[in-house]
């Protein structure tokens, strides 16, 4: 179990990666499983831990909509956006969610609070790094809930225990079983 600093230190950070890492430590530290199983939790896109890189790795980000009756029109948050997803059109403020990657930038630097933020978390599966390095698979969509991330992890980790052949890594089990499968659990823990 590893992770950053979170937003207890880090001004980046959407999530307290530190409290999330210490409940999954809290709920699956010595659980019996066919392989070691990593997990790593980052609280940005700025990606210090690397979450793409652990068998199951978890990633803070946020889910933005500009409140246009606060706003004042000072082009802060279309001067900060890395990817180009804000800009200004007509006085209004366009956001273009397929180049987002709810980083919180805008929000966090807005000087008129002109941003509802919703805080949660994306998720990678089968992620490796190491004598054979493969980046993990996002299986599931934004999750907006610590409720939903933590059976997230159940599936991802019963799967795991039902599939894995001894001594195979998470990563081996996925390739041998198919994505599909576990995306059918994940899927069933996410509409719980």
């Amino acid at each position: 179990m590893t992770a950053c600093q979170g937003n207890e230190v880090c001004p980046n950070a959407c999530i307290d990666s530190e409290a999330i890492a210490k409940e999954l430590s809290d709920r699956y530290f010595g659980r019996e499983l066919p392989h070691k199983f990593k997990f790593g939790v980052t609280g940005c896109q700025n990606n210090c831990l690397k979450a793409e890189e652990n068998d199951l790795g978890i990633k803070g980000g946020v889910e933005v909509s500009w409140v246009e009756e606060k706003c004042i029109s000072c082009g802060v948050c279309e001067k900060v956006c890395r990817t180009g997803a804000v800009s200004t059109q007509d006085g209004k403020i366009r956001i273009e969610r397929e180049k987002c990657n709810n980083c919180g930038r805008c929000a966090y630097s807005c000087p008129a609070d002109a941003y509802d933020t919703e805080e949660g978390y994306f998720v990678y599966f089968g992620g490796l790094f190491g004598n054979t390095i493969s980046q993990g698979t996002e299986l599931v969509s934004f999750i907006r809930d610590k409720e939903t991330l933590f059976r997230v992890c159940d599936a991802a980790l019963n799967f795991f225990n039902e599939y894995a052949k001894p001594g195979e890594r998470f990563k081996f089990t996925l390739d041998r079983v198919g994505a599909d499968t576990l995306k059918g659990k994940i899927m069933e823990a996410v509409t719980y």
